[in-house]
């Protein structure tokens, strides 16, 4: 065998035999383990097999159940359903909810393995809940992965990985001892000899094995099986070349560990260099050490009144020195507090700072014009889109206002045409929509802007809700709504413009009408708070709220996520603005299903 030791041929082939045995043992292993699991020994295989078999019956359940989901042709189900199973591992049989025989394969005379019946949901196959699917596992069925063909082979040989796996463990054993013994060795080369391979740093291989391990755990079976066997082919060659360096002592030198660890140690080196000469820090350490030293030399020397004074003369010099340092960075403090609190027109007067204070310095008025810049080009950014939105909005209503006018005289036109007469009132409705849009996106930019008259007049709430409730108590009715109103005994008055406060009312109510659940209650309320007067709107949406309230005064937000209902979303950016121009605040809740709106307002 020693003369084996240095051949190339006698390493390759151990290796690769290493590989084998142990693959074979793994596997057997495996096998055993499964077995006692399964209780194979006791129940001769027959668990193993019927797990096996339920899960073909399920796969072929589950395929059925997809295909009567997106089943494209309703009328010719059957017998496509029957063309497409007709080769398949089970018989299916397809029952409706009343027991019925819907839909089924082929007949089939042979023997059945297992029966598996699996009723539907709507999150199985939409479309038929309560109804059933039977499989029939055939005797001549096929096993559909390797992993369920392995499965039912182990079955039926359930001796043969105790003797084949003995034998496999011995040899594995054998042949890894002789490539571990002969690591290093090589002809030609006297003593250990360290290949390109031997040289590879043994912690970044652990590393590389460790991420296959992990990649295998997350895998299929078939993917597993690869990944496994380069698993084990990759550490059995990591394993060597380790016998390797620690037959030469090379393993701390060649790991990626040490030469990080070096490395780190070579930056902290570097980096206290950098730190002693950065031009402050060295100032000042230099400055506070001879202050020491001279203070230590003249306490030495205390009897001798000039030493005395040129003690207290170092102190006063310290002290104005450490003063200067704290001015500065008061400077910098300041500076720093304003550009914080979004004072960015206050700069740092940096004529006086000098060194590090002064790039400081110099780098936040960099970042208070950087800021301004970004604020401008926002402001002017909003302003465009605004002017663009109204400019277009102008343009749109001159051809549009034609078309409304057109429709009407359509309308009053004896069409006998049915046809023409629906196309008319598509027209009219569509052209009715886009008018309402125009409008709104023209409100909207006109509120965004602040460019709305206020016409300021105190207002009795109880009184403004009243006619509100007046006036949409049919549409409230309509809707199916119970409007409930509850009014603050006090009378609380707010200084506010009717006319605008009506539109924020009407778009919350409105949108009350379009989205709440029929059949619920609308709650309306004004409660007074300290200074503050609440005006609040509360009702159960249709649809589910799956959006944040903070979103929902977006532009073009709507709460009704499908957008299958009318409106533009603009109805409660509409709102928000409308109630910003009279110093008050729109604020939202979304809990579940329930939909706050509170307007609050300055008492009177």
């Amino acid at each position: 065998m020693k003369r084996c030791m240095d051949k190339v041929w006698a390493k390759i082939t151990a290796y690769f035999l290493t590989l084998i045995c142990l693959a074979a043992a793994l596997t057997c292993g495996a096998g055993v383990v499964l077995l006692a699991e399964a209780n194979a020994w006791i129940d001769g295989g027959e668990e193993l097999r019927q797990s096996c078999y339920h899960r073909l019956c399920s796969s072929s359940i589950q395929q059925a159940a997809w295909y009567l989901t997106y089943s494209t042709d309703s009328g010719e189900v059957e017998t496509q359903f029957a063309d497409s199973f007709a080769d398949d591992n089970c018989v299916l049989v397809v029952t409706d909810g009343e027991g019925q025989t819907a839909v089924r394969t082929a007949e089939y005379d042979g023997a059945v393995l297992l029966t598996v019946t699996a009723a539907l949901s709507d999150d199985v196959a939409r479309g038929f809940a309560g109804w059933h699917i039977t499989a029939s596992l055939k005797d001549s069925f096929r096993p559909d992965s390797m992993e369920t063909a392995l499965l039912l082979f182990l079955a039926d040989h359930r001796g043969l990985p105790v003797a084949a796996g003995l034998p496999a463990v011995g040899l594995t054993l054998f042949f890894l001892i002789f490539s571990l013994a002969s690591a290093g060795h090589w002809q030609d080369h006297e003593g250990i000899h360290l290949t390109w391979f031997d040289k590879l740093p043994m912690d970044g291989a652990v590393a590389a094995i460790l991420l296959l391990v992990v990649m295998m755990m997350d895998g299929p079976f078939d993917e597993a099986v690869v990944l496994l066997t380069a698993a084990v082919a990759w550490g059995l060659l990591t394993l060597i070349a380790f016998a390797a360096q620690c037959k030469a002592g090379q393993v701390a030198r060649r790991s990626v560990i040490g030469c990080v660890l070096r490395f780190l140690w070579g930056l902290l080196r570097r980096t206290g260099y950098v730190l002693v000469h950065i031009p402050l820090v060295w100032k000042t350490a230099l400055a506070v050490a001879a202050v020491l030293l001279l203070d230590a030399f003249c306490v030495l020397r205390q009897d001798d009144g000039e030493f005395l004074a040129v003690l207290y003369l170092s102190q006063i010099l310290l002290g104005g020195f450490l003063l200067y340092l704290a001015i500065g960075l008061r400077k910098l403090q300041k500076g720093g507090q304003a550009l914080a609190e979004g004072r960015y027109d206050e700069t740092i007067d940096t004529s006086r700072l000098f060194g590090d204070f002064r790039r400081h310095g110099e780098n936040l008025n960099a970042v208070q014009q950087g800021v301004q810049k970004a604020v401008a080009e926002q402001i002017k950014s909003e302003r465009l889109k605004t002017e663009l939105i109204t400019n277009v909005s102008h343009d749109i209503k001159t051809p549009l206002t034609s078309i409304v006018n057109y429709v009407d005289l359509l309308k009053k036109e004896n069409v006998e045409n049915e046809t023409a007469r629906e196309y008319i009132a598509v027209l009219d409705r569509q052209s009715q929509r886009l008018r309402r849009l125009t409008e709104d996106l023209v409100e909207a930019a006109k509120a965004a802007t602040g460019n709305v008259a206020v016409n300021w007049e105190v207002t009795d709430l109880n009184v403004f809700l009243h006619q509100v409730m007046g006036e949409y108590e049919q549409r409230l009715h309509d809707a199916g709504l119970m409007p409930v109103l509850t009014e603050d005994k006090s009378s609380p008055r707010i200084m506010a413009d009717g006319r605008l406060l009506w539109r924020v009312m009407d778009n919350l109510l409105s949108n009350v009408c379009k989205y709440a659940l029929p059949g619920t209650r609308v709650y309306v309320s004004s409660a007074v708070q300290g200074y503050k007067v609440r005006l609040t709107v509360k009702n159960i949406s249709r649809h589910p709220l799956n959006i944040a309230a903070d979103e929902l005064t977006e532009r073009f937000v709507r709460g009704d996520v499908s957008r299958s209902t009318e409106g533009s979303g603009l109805g409660l950016h509409i709102a928000s603005s409308l109630t910003k121009l009279q110093k008050g605040e729109l604020s939202l809740d979304v809990d579940g299903d329930l939909f706050k709106a509170q307007l609050i307002f300055d008492r009177i």
